[in-house]
This record gives C-alpha cells, sequence and structure tokens, in this order.
C-alpha cells in the first residue's frame, strides 16, 4: 500500500520574479519565500525577518509583509498589489512604494532615507512621521501634513492639494510647493534649502 504524501505547510510558495540582491540574510533558518497568498515569511521559526542590505520586490506578488520586518537598506515595492505595511517596520534606506495601492502608514513607521509615495492612493500621513531622507508626496491625495513632520532632505509637494503647512515642520532639502494652493508659510517653518514654486 503506497504511502500517502505528507501535506506540506505552508503550501508550496509563488516564485519571486523580482530581484533579491545577494546582501541580506535571515535571523533564521530557512528561505525568504512568497506564499500563495502573497505573504512574505521564512519556512522556519517565527522569529522578525532582519534583512542587512537591499530587499527588492519590484513586480513580484506580495500583498502582505510580517510584523517587525527590519531592512537596513532600501526596501523597493513599487509595480507590487501591496496596499498597507506592517507595525514595526525598520527601513534603513529609501522605502520606494510609489504607483502601489497603499493607502495608509503605520504608526511609528521609521524610514531612515528617503520615502517616496509618489502616484499613491494615500490620503494621509501618521503622526511622528520622520523621514531621513527625501519625502516625494507628487501625486497623491493628501491634503494635509501632520504637526512636526521632520524631513532630512526635499520635500515635494508639486501638485498636491495641500492648502497649509503644520506647524513645527522641518525641512532639511529644498522645498517644492509649485502647482500647490499654498499662500502663506507657518512662522516656525524650517527650510534649509531652496523654496519653490511659492506665490503669496
Amino acid at each position: 500500500m503506497a504511502s500517502r504524501a505528507k501535506r506540506r505547510w505552508p503550501p508550496e510558495p509563488l516564485v519571486i520574479e523580482g530581484f533579491v540582491p545577494d546582501d541580506f540574510y535571515v535571523n533564521a533558518v530557512g528561505t525568504l519565500q512568497i506564499d500563495e497568498g502573497g505573504r512574505l515569511y521564512h519556512r522556519h521559526g517565527k522569529t522578525p525577518i532582519v534583512i542587512v542590505g537591499n530587499l527588492n520586490l519590484h513586480g513580484t506578488p506580495i500583498r502582505e509583509l510580517p510584523e517587525g520586518l527590519s531592512v537596513g537598506g532600501n526596501l523597493e515595492l513599487y509595480g507590487t498589489p501591496i496596499h498597507e505595511l506592517p507595525e514595526g517596520l525598520s527601513v534603513g534606506g529609501n522605502l520606494y512604494l510609489y504607483g502601489t495601492p497603499i493607502r495608509k502608514l503605520p504608526e511609528g513607521l521609521s524610514v531612515r532615507g528617503g520615502l517616496n509615495l509618489g502616484d499613491t492612493p494615500i490620503r494621509e500621513l501618521p503622526d511622528g512621521l520622520s523621514v531621513g531622507g527625501y519625502l516625494n508626496l507628487y501625486g497623491t491625495q493628501i491634503r494635509e501634513l501632520p504637526n512636526g513632520l521632520s524631513v532630512g532632505g526635499d520635500l515635494n509637494l508639486y501638485g498636491t492639494q495641500i492648502r497649509e503647512l503644520p506647524n513645527g515642520l522641518s525641512v532639511g532639502g529644498d522645498l517644492n510647493l509649485s502647482d500647490t494652493p499654498i499662500r502663506e508659510l507657518p512662522p516656525d517653518l524650517k527650510v534649509r534649502g531652496e523654496i519653490y514654486g511659492f506665490e503669496r
């Protein structure tokens, strides 16, 4: 009598068709994979995934990232169907989300590099958001920025419907206000670079 094949769990993963660089590791024994539901996981253990270098998931079917994911370099998600990010996500480099269906960012999101949200349906940013590099909001539906927002590089608001800037806004690079309805600047605004497109 033929023995029955053991059922494998998680189910057979989809093939990652994007590029995953060599400069990363998973801090648990196993292989980083995407399951049939579009979730990123490693096959053994439940410890958080820590990636030392870049993680490029461009063009993959990824829909979910695990809680506590830490990426030391860039995290590239453009061209994916991902619509939300997990709590506790930490990105040491740039976070590329442009063109994704992302609608909301988690509280406590940490991005040490740039954050590209261009051409996404996102409507608001979480309080306490701090971006170490640039912040690109071109082509978004955002109408206001959170108080105390800190951007280490350029802040691109080109073409947005933001009508006023928040108190305590700090921009380490240039501020692009082109094609926005902003006509006044807050007295405590700090911009280390140039201000473009501002008309009173």
